[in-house]
């Protein structure tokens, strides 16, 4: 099969890679002592059949290789809190004994062809040797090239499973396909009347002091500032260490190296510049700058080492050592456990909430930490309790925030007064316009759009579209909706007419609309019987046991 690979490694499109998510079902749940049972050799039953070791950790690769495929990094690096390594093992377990149950096996040719895809996704567009991808990608986190075609085959066996299970699903009507492409594609032309709760701030008195203690009596919830806390630190600049890691590297060696990652690239360079030139000069940034960091890791990983050393170990020994060595301590901006200190750039995926495990007793971070500009040393500073600021202390936005929710009740007062006027009048023979007119409010004529439409100009800055949708599609034509409330204030909507369908164009678009509709349905029967399927199989096990059971749709 290998040699079969390494024959097929050229530009293959494999229309069968669609993301298939093997993880139908989502189950919440408490690990409890399973993890103890495996570790005594008992990795429970599935359908009643014991699951084997080698049967478990075969399947366990094969889910980390479906992460790896899916998010390009590891489970056990990935930044996915909802996966559960274990659970997507006895998942791949259940899928593969499926296979077997119904004899099906994916053809040589494609499994070859799949993973030269798969190698071109991990090498940016270009080939990479599988011998390369097995040294480098596969064999440092234990799993082996046989593990891989494994790997291969069951994906697109699942595949096929998939298509032959939902296989009724593809028994749709012409009728009905047309059927729903009129539903999903008719457009609408209507008229909407937005109340905007910033058109009657002005309205809006100033507070007297009662009204403004009682709304801030009411709202301190809001008002409640999160726990926070401030570290110390020693910041070693990357941009100090590139004119050194420059010199190390040398121009000839930045130049070769340059040169053979702008090969490697192909056409891909443009992410990098516009013409190879630029993208060269990039690139070479880049080198230094990465050795750079490199080196001001080594300088900041002796730095603490020195530290940690000093006993016993007290946040203030990181302003003796640093004094001592010529560098400066910073004390960080308070910050909170969702956004991290502001003035650090950590890097987007750096846990910021575990710096709140630092504490007099334990006031180091236990390695430096590589941020996007340098390396930062972190210690305890001091913590700021939750409390929530005296109206004194936050008087102008406890002013600006009444005087919004002031604004936004009359907006809404108002389109419900509308809404009645308007139903009432039209009721009596009136046209919408005269209503308006009335009421001196002015309509908004919205471009035409139907329930497959993603983005409607003149709507999307008054109210979530779904939401507008849904008014405008449960309304019947000549008659207006109900007032509606939205982000902004809220909206009413008059439907002029549902406007006719444009029979040439249904005519060309409804053989690829058929295709998705018998996808879907597909799609929608296979899942019903994975999900049957698979309750009753995996029941026995805990992972599975949980009472409050949330499945997640294919896709998610």
């Amino acid at each position: 099969m290998f040699g079969t690979i390494r024959k097929h490694q050229k530009w293959l499109w494999f229309v069968i890679i669609a993301v298939m998510v093997l993880s139908m079902i989502v189950w919440q749940n408490q690990l409890g002592k399973s993890g103890n049972d495996r570790a005594s050799g008992n990795f429970g039953k599935i359908d009643n059949v014991t699951v084997t070791a080698p049967e478990f950790q075969n399947a366990q690769s094969e889910a980390s290789l479906m992460y790896l495929v899916r998010n390009h990094q590891w489970p056990d690096t990935g930044d996915h809190p909802d996966f559960n390594l274990t659970r997507e093992t006895y998942l791949r377990v259940f899928l593969i004994r499926k296979l077997e149950q119904y004899n099906i096996h994916a053809d040589s040719d494609s499994v070859a062809q799949f993973a030269d895809l798969i190698l071109r996704q991990f090498g940016n567009g270009q080939a990479v040797p599988f011998e390369t991808f097995v040294e480098q990608v596969l064999r440092p986190h234990g799993i082996t090239a046989e593990d891989f075609q494994h790997f291969l085959e069951h994906y697109l066996s699942i595949q096929q499973l998939a298509s032959v299970i939902g296989l009724n699903g593809k028994l749709v009507t012409p009728g009905e396909i047309q059927s729903l492409y009129v539903q999903e594609y008719q457009e609408l032309s209507v008229d909407a009347v937005f109340f905007s709760a910033s058109n009657y701030l002005s309205k809006i008195p100033e507070p007297t002091p009662a009204a403004l203690g009682q709304f801030y009596t009411n709202e301190q919830a809001t008002y409640r500032e999160p726990a926070q806390m401030q570290v110390s630190y020693v910041f070693f600049n990357v941009t100090n260490f590139m004119p050194e890691a420059e010199q190390k590297l040398g121009a000839t060696n930045l130049n070769q190296e340059a040169e053979e990652a702008l090969v490697r690239l192909g056409t891909n360079f443009v992410h990098y510049g516009k013409t190879a030139e630029e993208a060269k000069a990039k690139i070479r940034e880049i080198l230094i700058q990465d050795t750079a960091l490199s080196n001001a890791y080594v300088r900041a990983v002796a730095f603490q080492d020195e530290l940690v050393a000093k006993e016993p170990l007290r946040a203030e020994n990181l302003n003796a050592l640093a004094k001592e060595k010529g560098l400066e301590v910073k004390v960080s901006k308070p910050f909170d456990k969702e956004y991290g200190p502001s003035d650090l750039h950590l890097g987007p995926n750096y846990p910021v909430a575990s710096l709140f495990d630092l504490s007099p007793e334990e006031p180091l971070v236990e390695q430096p930490i590589k941020g996007t500009d340098g390396i930062y040393i972190l210690a305890y500073n001091k913590s700021i309790p939750s409390r929530i600021p005296p109206l004194d202390e936050i008087r102008s936005r406890v002013v600006e925030d009444y005087k919004s929710a002031q604004a936004m009740r009359l907006a809404q007062l108002n389109g419900h007064v509308f809404d009645q006027t308007a139903t009432n009048e039209m009721a009596k023979g009136k046209t919408f316009a005269a209503v308006c007119a009335e009421a001196k409010v002015t309509p908004v004529k919205v471009p035409p759009f139907s329930l497959n439409s993603e983005m409607i100009p003149d709507v999307e800055d008054h109210a979530d579209i779904s939401t507008f949708k849904e008014a405008a599609f449960t309304t019947p034509a000549g008659k207006v909706s109900g007032f509606t409330p939205s982000r902004d204030g809220g909206f009413v909507v008059y439907l002029r007419e549902r406007l006719p369908i444009d029979e040439a164009k249904m005519k060309t678009q409804l053989p690829e609309f058929s295709k998705i509709v018998r996808q879907r349905r597909e799609s929608e029967a296979f899942e019903m019987w994975y999900n049957r399927e698979a309750s009753t199989a995996l029941r026995d096990l805990p992972e599975f046991q949980n009472q409050n059971q949330s499945r997640s749709q294919p896709g998610s």
